[in-house]
């Protein structure tokens, strides 16, 4: 037996469940429709993207048939600026910048999930305008690409970039701090 938008359904619940957990219940709200079925999934899927981070911009290319989104939000800007911040307290420069590489590295991890996605982190410890630090996605639409997927994916990246601001301003705030054993 076969449920005619079965993964449809299922995705949008994961991807509400993770929204709710992550305390942004409000994109749900937003970018779902009432009614889900094989259209409205993938429409609201884009529309969910669109809505993920506070600064988007997508352009398409007729000749090259890609799909570029510009992706930028302060939790992106915090981040770094907190890494850049560590890495001048302890004398790290930012190629060498653990922080840094962690955010790329696990941007790699949720966005190599097809060979139709691409992307490029761009991270500036000391930003010159707002919205200076972003991700840029690249879809290329020779190919099918599943946009839950990708959905679920920015949000992974986007509540990792909130975890690690919360947890290098905590260190950056404790640092010289002595600890006492107890």
């Amino acid at each position: 037996m076969s449920v005619e938008g079965f993964d449809e359904i299922f995705n949008t619940v994961y991807i509400a469940k993770k929204l709710y957990d992550i305390g942004r219940y409000e994109l749900v709200k937003d970018s779902f429709y009432d009614k889900i079925c094989f259209d409205t999934y993938y429409e609201s899927m884009l529309c969910l993207i669109e809505n993920i981070f506070e600064h988007h911009y997508c352009q398409y290319s007729d000749r090259r048939f890609v799909e570029m989104r510009i992706l930028s939000d302060p939790v992106i800007e915090e981040f770094y600026k907190l890494a850049g911040e560590y890495g001048k307290r302890n004398n790290i420069p930012d190629e060498t910048n653990y922080y840094i590489n962690e955010a790329e590295r696990l941007v790699r991890i949720q966005l190599d999930f097809s060979y139709c996605v691409d992307w490029r982190l761009m991270g500036h410890t000391e930003p010159k305008r707002k919205y200076h630090s972003r991700l840029a996605v690249f879809i290329y639409q020779d190919d099918w690409v599943d946009l839950g997927c990708l959905a679920f994916a920015l949000i992974e990246i986007y509540e990792w970039f909130s975890e690690a601001c919360v947890n290098l301003r905590e260190i950056l705030n404790n640092a010289g701090k002595e600890v006492k054993a107890a």
